[in-house]
């Protein structure tokens, strides 16, 4: 069957007839994110909301006002999940969301305009492609794709959507000979009778499900972002069409806005500003690192150096890094001290690093306790806890625990 949205990808409402309606807990998928669902699986008579395929999410929309969040597509049939039944037989009126349908036509045809230039001018065919939510990307069979091949193909592509080529469906029978003209992906597995040849100009022939804009023109524009390793032997190429491309250029206006009042800067001269940073970020933070040793330093000696000897260690330092208390504890495990450590992480203040560590006897007393306290993930390791705790609101619990341990055993 071909549904009505195939007939015509810009019917944006449209009047059928309920033939099922039954209950189903199937998961709706949305941009390759599962979630659970309970409600309805409803079949019409026919359907301006395309059901999922050929690599293009399914429509969004309405019947009766009742809401559609999903169409998957079984044979020669359409089923829209709802959360409120339809009863058999009922008249729907049919609403699509079509800021997302068109969105889809824009990033489909433009994915078929892509593959073409890509093919036929540079000998890189399309294996597959995927939709997203914010990026596309087809995938190549090649590992080696230029920038210089990016640059002319998005060029190419840019200049068939200004000369507005129009982009037109034929519909043909599965044994018909015209088939032949049609360069193919792959028809779909459950494909049964009538098969739809997208056509752009005598650019390309394509078979396909989705919907599809029109006229090149419609495209707007294509952005191609640049490649990223694919499956083994592969290369994904990350694109944009259409108002994804306006969208995304005001984001990235918005970013620049922002960065601009924080830097207080050109943006021709942010690059070389943040270099600049970046290097006097280095040298501080080298400079820090070496005053921390020298710290480290000076509270191993004032503690070797005591006149009385200290029971344990205890150190809970709020602007300390575990680097610190690392150092601190390394020059004092020749002390044979039972010792505890913490800093606190810079942008979650209950959470943090801890280092227990010390006679056996002592941490089979006392280790379990404090790590139970502050919620602290791993194990003990000869003698030793270093990780991360969760809560270090309990931490004057476990000094009080510490000392009074200590003041029994004297």
């Amino acid at each position: 069957m071909v549904f009505k949205c195939q007939e015509d990808s810009f019917l944006k409402e449209f009047t059928t007839k309920v033939v099922k309606c039954e209950e189903t807990t199937e998961p709706i998928v949305e941009y390759g994110k599962v979630s659970q669902f309970e409600g309805y699986q409803i079949i019409l008579e026919n359907t301006i909301l395309f059901p999922a395929g050929g690599g293009q999410p399914h429509d969004i929309g309405w019947l009766n006002e009742k809401e559609v969040v999903q169409v998957l597509r079984k044979g020669d049939e359409a089923i829209h999940f709802t959360k409120e039944p339809l009863e058999v037989g009922t008249k729907v009126s049919q609403k699509i969301n079509w800021e997302r349908r068109f969105d889809h036509m824009q990033q489909h045809s433009g994915q078929h305009l892509l593959s073409a230039i890509l093919e036929k001018e540079h000998n890189l065919p399309t294996t597959s492609w995927w939709l997203g939510a914010e990026e596309c990307y087809v995938e190549l069979n090649n590992t080696k794709v230029t920038n210089e091949v990016i640059q002319a193909t998005e060029d190419k592509c840019n200049t068939l959507i200004r000369e507005a080529i129009p982009v037109n469906v034929k519909f043909c029978k599965i044994n018909d000979p015209n088939l032949d003209e049609a360069h193919t992906r792959g028809l779909p597995k459950d494909c049964i009778d009538t098969i739809r040849v997208i056509c752009i100009g005598n650019i390309d022939e394509n078979m396909c499900c989705g919907t599809h804009v029109s006229n090149l023109s419609q495209l707007q524009v294509i952005k191609l972002l640049g490649i990223e390793p694919g499956k083994k032997g592969k290369t994904n190429l990350k694109f944009l069409v259409g108002n994804r491309v306006t969208k995304t250029l005001q984001l990235m206006l918005d970013r620049e806005k922002a960065l601009t009042g924080l830097l207080k800067n050109e943006p021709s001269k942010h690059e070389e500003l943040i270099q600049k940073l970046q290097k006097n970020l280095k040298i501080a933070n080298k400079n820090v690192s070496n005053l921390l040793s020298e710290v480290a330093q000076y509270e191993i000696e004032k503690i070797k150096n005591a006149q009385e000897k200290p029971k344990f260690i205890f150190m809970f330092k709020k602007d300390a890094t575990p680097e610190f208390n690392r150092a601190v504890c390394k020059g004092l495990e020749e002390d044979n001290l039972f010792m505890f450590f913490a800093s606190q992480e810079a942008d979650k203040p209950k959470e943090g690093q801890i280092i227990i560590q010390g006679p056996e006897e002592h941490c089979i007393v006392l280790g379990q306790k404090i790590t139970d306290i502050l919620k602290c993930k791993g194990a003990f390791k000869n003698g030793k806890y270093q990780g991360k705790a969760g809560d270090l609101t309990g931490i004057a619990k476990c000094k009080k625990i510490i000392e009074n341990y200590f003041n029994d055993i004297s």
